[in-house]
C-alpha cells in the first residue's frame, strides 16, 4: 500500500512539473520568430507573399489570428493587395499525434476552410472551403469588368505537393470540384468584350470539375438559372505572363426567357452563334485578349 502511494505521489509530482515545465515554455514561446520562419519558407516555396501574425502556443494547438496572401509578383500590372486573408487559423496537435498528419482549419471571408497533409511523406494536399463570400474576396476583384457574388464551396486535391515544395515543379497537379450557388455576375463590358453591356446573370447554382496541371483541363462547368447548360474545354498556363495564358473553352447554354428579353438587342448577333434555342460558342486566344468567337457544330 506505502509503494502504491509513493508512485501516485511520484506521477503526480512529475505531472506537476511537465506541465510547469509547459506552462513556462508557453510564455516565452517563439512566436514570431516562428511565425517569421514560416513566412518566409511559404513565400519562397510558392512565390506568393505571406504575411503571419505572432503564432501562440496553446494547450491543444498552436494557432495564429491571421494569415495573409498578398499579390506575387508574377502577377504583372497587378497591383500589390491582400488576395486573401485566413483568421483564426489553428493545427490541433491530436491530429498529429493520432494520423500523423497535419491539419489546418480556420475562417476565411464569411467561411470557413480545412488543410490536410501527411507530416512524413508530404506528397497529398487536401482542401476544403465552405460557404465563402466571394464578393468578400480581394482575389475575384481582379477579374476585369466582372463582379462576382455567391457562396462558395469546394475541395481540392493537389498530388504534387512535395515536388511543388522543393521547386521541382512549377505548377500543381490534382483535381477541384465544388459550386457556387446563389451566384450574381455583371459584365460591364470592356475592350475584350466590344464594350458590350450585359444584363446581370442570376444563377442558383454553378457546378464545376477542373484537372489541374500545367494545361488546366475544365472537365464540366454546369450553369443553372437564367442560363442553363455547361463549359468545357482548357487553359494552357504561360508560366511568365499568366494574362497571355491561352484558353480553348466550348460554351453550350440556353437563356431562360427573362435573360432571353434583357438581351433581345443582341439577337441579330447571337443568332449567328445559335442552333434552336441553345446558343453553342467556341471561345479562343490569351486571356487578355480574346480572338472573335466562333459557332460550334450543331
Amino acid at each position: 500500500m506505502r509503494i502504491i502511494k509513493h508512485i501516485s505521489f511520484l506521477l503526480v509530482g512529475m505531472a506537476v512539473i511537465l506541465i510547469l515545465a509547459f506552462w513556462g515554455f508557453k510564455q516565452n514561446f517563439p512566436g514570431k520568430s516562428i511565425a517569421d520562419a514560416v513566412r518566409f519558407r511559404l513565400t519562397t516555396q510558392t512565390g506568393i507573399p505571406f504575411q503571419i501574425q505572432d503564432i501562440e502556443l496553446g494547450w491543444s494547438k498552436i494557432s495564429t489570428p491571421e494569415i495573409v496572401l498578398r499579390t506575387p509578383k508574377w502577377l504583372a500590372g497587378i497591383p500589390d493587395i491582400r488576395l486573401l486573408i485566413l483568421e483564426n487559423v489553428e493545427v490541433p496537435f491530436f491530429s498529429i499525434i493520432t494520423s500523423g498528419k497535419a491539419k489546418v482549419h480556420g475562417q476565411v471571408h464569411e467561411g470557413s476552410f480545412r488543410i490536410s497533409t501527411e507530416l512524413l511523406t508530404q506528397k497529398i494536399l487536401d482542401l476544403s472551403i465552405d460557404s465563402v463570400q466571394i464578393e468578400r474576396v480581394p482575389l475575384f476583384s481582379l477579374v476585369p469588368y466582372t463582379f462576382i457574388s455567391g457562396l462558395l464551396s469546394l475541395s481540392a486535391h493537389i498530388e504534387n505537393i512535395n515536388a511543388l515544395q522543393q521547386q521541382k515543379a512549377k505548377f500543381p497537379e490534382g483535381t477541384i470540384k465544388g459550386n457556387l450557388k446563389n451566384a450574381r455576375i455583371r459584365i460591364s463590358g470592356g475592350t475584350a468584350l466590344l464594350d458590350i453591356q450585359l444584363p446581370e446573370l442570376v444563377l442558383s447554382e454553378i457546378q464545376f470539375e477542373v484537372q489541374l496541371g500545367r494545361s488546366i483541363h475544365i472537365k464540366k462547368i454546369y450553369l443553372q438559372g437564367s442560363l442553363e447548360g455547361i463549359i468545357e474545354g482548357t487553359i494552357q498556363l504561360n508560366e511568365k505572363h499568366p494574362q497571355m495564358s491561352l484558353i480553348d473553352l466550348n460554351i453550350q447554354v440556353t437563356p431562360s426567357p427573362a435573360l432571353k428579353k434583357g438581351i433581345s438587342s443582341f439577337s441579330t448577333m447571337l443568332s449567328t452563334f445559335q442552333c434552336g434555342e441553345t446558343i453553342k460558342i467556341n471561345l479562343k486566344g490569351a486571356l487578355n485578349r480574346f480572338n472573335f468567337p466562333t459557332r460550334m457544330k450543331c
